[in-house]
């Protein structure tokens, strides 16, 4: 950087070696550091520019502002100016003008670690406009630098506005034959993460390509975001042309992509919205928006169209999450409690902690009917916090009434476990409340492993267990690769899922099948807990294939912390007898001993 420059550290070394002219600026305008090929550039030293506004010295005086405008000038963060390119006339200290292509950055105070600034590059493009013809053809790049994206070469979202704001697609969208599709590629981040971004530019490279033969006859096709694209179509018959056409571009790309001899698979989410007299250019996009949100929000179809009930949906969604908000801020979580049973012992041996909202007008909702608004929200950690500390609670109070051998099972998201406090922070709340480490187990879903990557999980996992907390694999039979998963993690206990214990007693290969899980789990010395046992019949065959733990609506439904003691002596003085909800009320099922 020049003299006197009053900024150090990645941005002033990167600016000092830049080739092209950089200045940094405060909100203001005022001139914080310039590098060597600025001072070059305009003929001043670095001492001579610091504290000015490039207003004062480098704008001709027939273009320059009144000294009130220069004072009164400031950046602001959502200027057009940062989403484009400027050439501009400007003036060095020897009186001399040349052209500048001017392009400007934001940098934030997390960045910078003080104020936010803003660079600004500078290069002098006087050869390259010295005749008229080089200077409109140097105004015609910037213009189209300004409406492309420079990776694929599709338009950008400013061409996209542009283009249908534009009179003769209004009048199409007044017709009601103008669709736009939103696609958004699902596994972006994972191909990035596995192959690297020079794999992830091949992919969007690639399927620029195939979106640009598709955009022929007057349709367009744009790149908006780092994995988002559009396709506005023209012409459209109806809305059932337009997910015939949505579909098709979906199944083009079950077909892998390839990059350096290797298939990339490539898996799309498209929202759909078609035109109608009432709605413009701005409306059509958000309508696709809101469509693509829904599709990956329900995850099961690749396309969805917008229409008037799914937009009513989605307002209710939006104000699910404001309540979650408030939720979270007025502690309406609260824990219910659902009894593990030894199947050998009779022994109720712990609980799991499964969360509820308690919501003020809906009453008591389960976490299916809102954890999707809360991972959409981005508040699932503070929703596992919350679990985790009233889960805890909730074993101190029994450790205190007398149920000192108890185990508590907590469920985990993918969310906290990429949290890298999460386990010093799990520990100092279970030593805080004075519980033995070894009575806490954290749950972790199958789907979690698939959704985060096995190393991620594999980090978390081994950090728990050196904690001396024991980890459980949930849901275990509805992932892709279970028993692949088990031994990659080395997991403590694996929960068969309750799809698999309902078939148990209606399909004998699935009994042949949990057998062989427990058998296997027996030899490796992993736990098993059968989740969802409900029947005599059930109960009966898990006992034979020598399932060791119980779960389910036959031993107990989830119940909340001020029913659970006195649910365990009631239990305990019954002899640890089971009460199945199939038989009559007054026949109590003893444990086979």
């Amino acid at each position: 950087m020049g003299a006197n420059s009053n900024v150090t550290g990645p941005y002033s070394m990167m600016i000092a070696h830049a080739r092209d002219g950089m200045v940094l600026q405060n909100l203001e305008g005022k001139i914080l550091a310039v590098n060597p090929a600025y001072e070059a550039m305009f003929g001043y030293r670095a001492d001579e520019l610091i504290g000015r506004n490039p207003l004062e010295f480098a704008v001709p005086e027939d273009q320059r502002p009144d000294a009130e405008t220069i004072a009164a000038f400031r950046y602001t963060p959502d200027s057009p100016i940062f989403d484009s390119y400027e050439m501009i006339e400007n003036l060095r200290a020897d009186g001399t003008r040349f052209w500048n292509q001017l392009s400007f950055g934001m940098i934030g105070a997390e960045e910078t670690g003080s104020e936010p600034m803003v660079v600004v590059s500078c290069r002098d493009v006087s050869t390259q406009v010295s005749t008229e013809l080089a200077l409109r053809d140097a105004k015609t790049q910037i213009e189209y630098s300004a409406n492309h994206d420079d990776l694929t070469g599709l338009s950008n979202r400013k061409r996209l506005l542009e283009f249908l704001n534009s009179d003769i697609i209004s009048a199409l969208m007044q017709r009601g034959s103008v669709g736009l599709l939103q696609i958004d590629l699902h596994n972006f981040k994972q191909i990035n993460d596995t192959l690297g971004h020079e794999a992830g530019d091949a992919v969007l490279r690639q399927i620029a390509t195939q979106l640009r033969g598709i955009a022929k006859g007057g349709n367009l096709a744009c790149r908006i975001g780092g994995d988002e694209f559009v396709l506005v179509l023209l012409n459209v018959p109806a809305p059932e042309a337009l997910m015939i056409a949505a579909k098709t571009l979906a199944g083009k790309f079950n077909e892998p992509l390839v990059w350096e001899d290797h298939p990339v698979h490539v898996s799309v989410k498209i929202g759909a919205s078609m035109s109608s007299p009432d709605v413009d250019g701005d409306m059509l996009i958000q309508q696709a928006e809101q469509a693509l949100y829904r599709a990956k929000a329900i995850g099961t179809e690749p396309v969805l169209l917008y229409t008037e009930e799914l937009g009513r949906t989605l307002v209710l969604h939006q104000q699910q999450i404001a309540d979650l908000r408030v939720a979270l801020l007025e502690d309406q979580f609260v824990v219910y409690l659902q009894p593990q049973l030894n199947l050998r012992s009779g022994e109720v041996i712990g609980f799991e902690a499964l969360i509820r909202w308690k919501h003020p007008t809906r009453g008591i909702l389960v976490p299916g009917a809102f954890l999707s608004a809360a991972e959409q929200a981005n508040i699932l950690a503070d929703i596992d916090y919350i679990s985790m500390n009233h889960s805890l609670d909730a074993l101190a109070s029994l450790r205190r009434a007398g149920f000192a051998d108890l185990k508590m099972s907590i469920n985990v998201s993918g969310s906290i476990l990429g949290d890298i406090n999460y386990p010093n922070l799990l520990d100092w709340a279970i030593q805080s409340r004075d519980i033995p480490v070894e009575s806490i187990c954290v749950e972790i879903l199958e789907t979690t492993i698939l959704e985060n990557g096995d190393m991620d999980i594999s980090n978390a996992v081994e950090k728990l267990s050196n904690m001396g907390i024991e980890v459980a694999l949930d849901d275990f039979g509805t992932g892709y690769a279970g028993l692949a998963h088990m031994a990659k993690l080395k997991v403590d206990t694996i929960k068969l899922d309750r799809s698999m214990i309902m078939r148990l007693d209606r399909d004998p290969r699935n009994k042949t099948i949990i057998r062989a899980i427990t058998e296997l789990c027996a030899d490796l010395g992993v736990n098993v807990v059968a989740e969802g046992v409900e029947t005599q019949e059930q109960l009966d065959l898990l006992y034979q294939i020598n399932c060791p733990v119980i779960q389910g609506y036959g031993l107990a439904r989830p119940m909340p912390l001020a029913d659970v003691e006195g649910w365990l002596r009631d239990f305990i003085a019954s002899g640890n007898r089971l009460q199945m909800p199939e038989r009559r009320e007054s026949q109590l099922l003893r444990l086979k001993r």
